[in-house]
């Protein structure tokens, strides 16, 4: 794993990749593209997270209901 994982220095390389994509001449839409990805991103995360929640509240209930909690 890279050491500097987690580090301004290490999302600042991630950031580049994505910025080197903006040409306007070359790619108008990329723009747009770049940050409707980074919305889609967070509404999948957003959405991953719920579930996961959801599946914990569910796996509660079970313990609960089998230890005989109310």
């Amino acid at each position: 794993m890279d050491d500097r994982y987690g580090t301004a220095e290490f999302y600042s390389g991630l950031f580049q990749d994505i910025l080197a994509d903006v040409d306007a001449e070359y790619s108008p839409k990329a723009t747009e593209n770049i940050y409707k990805g980074f919305l889609l991103a967070i509404d999948s995360w957003l959405e991953y997270h719920e579930h996961q929640a959801n599946e914990y509240v569910e796996f509660r209930r079970r313990v609960r209901e089998t230890l005989g909690m109310p």
